[in-house]
C-alpha cells in the first residue's frame, strides 16, 4: 500500500490492508513532537497510519487541537493521517470527539456486562454513524497497563469466537478489538498469541479486526496475526518509551540546557524512528 492518487476514507484503507494483508498502526501521541515524528515516518515510509489519542492523552492535548492538528499535517504534508479516540468509556466524551473531526472512536465497554456493552456500544455506533465515522467496540479481557514492566503476565481467559461474533451483528461496529491474548505494556514475558482466533472470527463474521497490545511482542507473531487478517495494531508504550529515553539522554549530556526544541528534537526522531520500524513490520507480510 502506498499513498493514494485520491483521497480515500478510513474504511476504504482498512478494507485495501486486508485484500493486501498489511496493517495500518495506531500510534498514540499526548505532545506535539510525537505527532510530528508520526507524520514523518509516515511521509517518508508513503504508508497511512492512525494516531492515537487515550482519554488521558485526550486530556492533556486537547480533542479540538489534537483533530486540527492531524487534518493540518494531512493537507501541508499530504500524508494520509486519520485519528482515533482510543479506549473511550463514556458517550459524551466520544460524541465530542466525533463532533470535532476524530475518523474514529473506540468504545470500550468490556468490564461492563455483556448485554450493557452491547447496548452502550450500539448508542456510539448510532451516533457515528450519522456522522460517518467508524467505531471500534471492545469485547473481553485486554489486560496490561502502558508501561514497561517486570513483571510477568499471566494468561487470560479468551471470549468465545461466537460471542463476539453475536457483539458485531448487535452493535454494528465496524472494528472489534479481538483478544488474541495480548496485554497492553511491555513485560519481562509476554504472553502467548493465539492468531486462529483472527481467521477463526473472519469464518463467523465480517469486522475490521484490531491488534491492541502490539507492543513487545515478537515480530513474528504480529506478522503471524495481520497474515490471519489483522488490519490494524496499537502501539503505545514503544512510543512513549522511545520519546522518554531521547529525552533522558539529552538531558544527561547536557544538564544546563534549557531550551525546549533543542532537548525535545531528540524525542521526535527517536518516535519516527520507532514508527519507521513498525511500519515496516506491519507492510511487509503483504503485496506492494
Amino acid at each position: 500500500m502506498t499513498f493514494l492518487k485520491k483521497k480515500k476514507s478510513l474504511k476504504e484503507v482498512l478494507e485495501k490492508a486486508g485484500k493486501e494483508r498489511t496493517a495500518l498502526g495506531q500510534f498514540n501521541f499526548s505532545t506535539l513532537e510525537q505527532l510530528h515524528g508520526i507524520a514523518l515516518a509516515s511521509e517518508k515510509a508513503r504508508f497511512p497510519v492512525i494516531c492515537g489519542t487515550s482519554q488521558g492523552e485526550a486530556d492533556f492535548f486537547g480533542v479540538e487541537e489534537a483533530s486540527l492538528l492531524v487534518k493540518n499535517l494531512r493537507q501541508k504534508k499530504g500524508v494520509p493521517l486519520f485519528l482515533n479516540f482510543d479506549h473511550g468509556k463514556d458517550f459524551d466524551q466520544l460524541k465530542k470527539a466525533i463532533d470535532v473531526g476524530y475518523d474514529m472512536v473506540h468504545f470500550d465497554g468490556s468490564q461492563l456486562p455483556f448485554e450493557k456493552n452491547i447496548e452502550n456500544t450500539r448508542q456510539v455506533v448510532n451516533y457515528a454513524k450519522k456522522k460517518g465515522v467508524l467505531v471500534e467496540g471492545e469485547v473481553g479481557s485486554i489486560g496490561g497497563k502502558s508501561v514497561v514492566s517486570r513483571e510477568e503476565v499471566r494468561e487470560f481467559t479468551l471470549t468465545s469466537i461466537d460471542k463476539i461474533a453475536k457483539f458485531i451483528r448487535e452493535t454494528g461496529v465496524d472494528c472489534i478489538a479481538l483478544d488474541i491474548g495480548s496485554v497492553h505494556g511491555i513485560h519481562k514475558k509476554m504472553p502467548r498469541i493465539y492468531p486462529e482466533r483472527v481467521s477463526q472470527l473472519l469464518e463467523n463474521i465480517f469486522c475490521f479486526v484490531v491488534l491492541h497490545g502490539g507492543s513487545g511482542l515478537e515480530d513474528k507473531d504480529v506478522k503471524e496475526v495481520i497474515a490471519k487478517g489483522v488490519v490494524k495494531v496499537n502501539i503505545n508504550t514503544e512510543i512513549r518509551y522511545a520519546w522518554k529515553e531521547a529525552l533522558a539522554k539529552e538531558m544527561q549530556n547536557d544538564p544546563q540546557e534549557i531550551v525546549p526544541y533543542k532537548l525535545l528534537s531528540s524525542s521526535r526522531a527517536a518516535v519516527c524512528e520507532k514508527v519507521a520500524e513498525k511500519i515496516n513490520l506491519f507492510r511487509s507480510t503483504g503485496s506492494r
